[in-house]
């Protein structure tokens, strides 16, 4: 193995440095945004009332949970039983907390394979640093960090140990990283057969072998086995092919808008230091890596889906393509520098969101601000329904995640069809707090009818929350602002 000269002290130390100080970015801009957003409400049903309601009702006598909030059992949505790993964290936590923690913790632990190569000296500061910083700080994770949570996010750690362990040629480990990726989502199976052809294509049989059946095995039972064993499961197919009668070209010019590959291209272009200097070197990335990474390429084309959770395996892989040519080379300072340059300029706009959200939380975000009495309302409401667990509940989006633990909770304009239900409890901020996705109008208009219900028994009702007990419906009005009527 060729290394290049030994770098000088002032690079060595500001090395030393650049490593915490990468760690402490993520933790400025991502961890401590998303535990203070969360407390103040700020996330909306998808994907943290999701994912949260899922790990508060995961439990042996009930392995695959209904989500009353979602309408859909977990696994027949999708297929990620990572979350069996995170489930132990709700039993110290609150349910909405434990997702944070864990969709943190799932970030940090895709540095670990490179930490551990630099302990092991297999891979100098320079390159452990930049490695670290394109998996904590780009605009994937940056964008999935967001708006959490969801075990798409999580898949970073198995990406990245996969490709150590496939670097290194460790079947084991391999086989183990797979097996983890695969129980993230049901799209993450399509890179095993990848793998498994590009091992068979190099001659490495045995490993191909394994990795095949794993992938098979695992491929079959979530595509004809869950079907079979838990009923029907969410179509997410649909979304990569033409609507009915579609014709090819415009379904594609769709997916190549400038929206699109603009979006497509800000997530990338964070490599492009790292890709002339490879091209300097006259390097050529891993053949078999970039195959296994097309799948997922695909699904993200074809679905249109750049943004959020999407981006951040995809980031994950990629930033492993040139882990080969980092073992072999150190990294010249102006790829540092020119990484970390893009780095800042493709987070931009988190970062401007991110920095108001902390300088001037009782303004920004608008929908979720941080007054005392806007929390002190919804606290109570959401209190008093954590004491008070018999009966529907019908709540704002964003108040499903901090009433996981309790037993049916709707949001409002939720996938359960208006008017098909009475609730017994209404919980709902009022507009200028979080009514995402009903419009304002909207809200304003269903809280005056349930203000002025039969047997209404209002809790609260100021300028932040309307809190009622009483028999609801979550009406459909027409156009003209007329109730459609409700069964009963």
């Amino acid at each position: 193995m060729t290394l290049s000269p030994e770098p000088s002290a002032l690079r060595r130390f500001a090395a030393r440095l650049l490593l915490p100080l990468t760690f402490a970015i993520w933790g400025a801009v991502c961890a401590v945004p998303m535990w203070a957003k969360n407390a103040r409400y700020c996330f909306w049903h998808y994907d943290m009332g999701i994912y949260t309601q899922a790990l508060a009702r995961l439990s042996f006598q009930d392995p695959n949970p209904w989500l009353s909030a979602r309408q859909v059992f977990i696994f027949n949505d999708h297929f990620d039983p990572v979350l069996w790993l995170a489930r132990p964290l709700v039993m110290g936590l609150q349910p909405s907390q434990a997702a944070v923690v864990a969709e943190c913790l799932a970030v940090l632990l895709s540095t670990a394979p490179i930490l551990w190569l630099h302990h092991r000296k297999l891979l100098d500061r320079g390159a452990t640093v930049l490695l670290c910083a394109l998996l904590l700080l780009n605009s994937g994770v940056q964008s999935a960090m967001a708006y959490p949570v969801h075990p798409t996010t999580w898949a970073v750690f198995p990406w990245t140990l996969l490709a150590v362990a496939y670097c290194l040629r460790r079947t084991g480990w391999m086989l183990f990283a797979l097996a983890l990726l695969f129980s993230c989502k049901e799209e993450f199976p399509f890179a095993g057969v990848m793998l498994a052809g590009g091992l068979a294509w190099r001659g490495e049989r045995r490993a191909a072998l394994a990795v095949g059946v794993l992938t098979a095995a695992w491929l079959v039972f979530v595509f004809a086995g869950r079907p079979a064993l838990m009923g029907p499961v969410v179509d997410y197919g649909g979304r990569l092919l033409p609507k009915p009668g579609q014709p090819l070209t415009a379904f594609l010019s769709e997916r190549l808008t400038p929206r699109h590959l603009s979006n497509a291209g800000s997530l990338l272009l964070i490599f492009v230091p790292l890709a002339l200097w490879a091209w300097r070197e006259k390097w050529r990335p891993d053949a078999v890596w970039l195959s296994v990474m097309l799948p997922m390429l695909g699904i993200r084309f074809l679905g249109m889906a750049w943004r959020d959770h999407y981006g951040a395996p995809l980031l994950a892989a990629a930033a492993m393509v040139p882990l080969p040519l980092l073992l072999k080379r150190r990294p010249p300072v102006w790829v540092l520098a020119g990484t970390a340059l893009l780095l800042l300029t493709t987070n931009e706009s988190v970062l401007r969101r991110t920095w108001r959200a902390m300088a001037e939380p009782e303004s920004f975000p608008a929908y979720c601000p941080n007054t005392p009495q806007r929390l002190a309302s919804v606290g109570q409401g959401v209190k008093t329904l954590l004491e008070r667990p018999e009966g529907r509940a019908l709540l704002s989006g964003n108040l499903v995640a901090p009433l996981a633990a309790r037993d049916e909770i709707y949001a409002v304009d939720g996938p359960q069809p208006a008017g098909t239900l009475r609730y017994a409890w209404v919980l709902v901020e009022k507009p200028g707090g979080n009514t995402i996705p009903t419009p304002p109008e909207r809200m304003e208009e269903l809280i005056a009818r349930w203000r002025k219900a039969p047997d209404t028994r209002i809790l609260i009702d100021d300028a932040h929350v309307f809190f009622a007990q009483g028999d609801f419906v979550d009406v459909e009005l027409s156009a003209g602002g007329e109730a459609v009527s409700a069964p009963r």
